[in-house]
């Protein structure tokens, strides 16, 4: 992990594209500006966690048991 000190107004560039600036310093927390392009998705991190455990949970619920998948094969040989 690269940690970079910056004081308010200062930016980081990374890569060609993405710019993220200080722009306001308070007690607990750091205000963060970010110019990305718009094909590059942009989450706090604990919404990135919440939306790929969704998607997991999604797959998972998605995936037939062995029971069902038995029948399912069953009904294909008879045809």
């Amino acid at each position: 992990m690269l940690v970079v000190t910056r004081k308010k107004d200062e930016k980081l560039i990374i890569g060609n594209e993405i710019e993220i600036q200080v722009l306001r310093i308070g007690r607990d927390n750091v205000r963060l500006g970010i110019k990305a392009p718009a094909h590059i998705s942009i989450y706090r991190y604990e919404i990135y966690e919440a939306i790929k455990n969704e998607n997991v949970n999604a797959v998972t619920s998605q995936i037939p048991d062995k029971e069902t998948l038995e029948k399912i094969s069953k009904g294909m040989k008879a045809e």
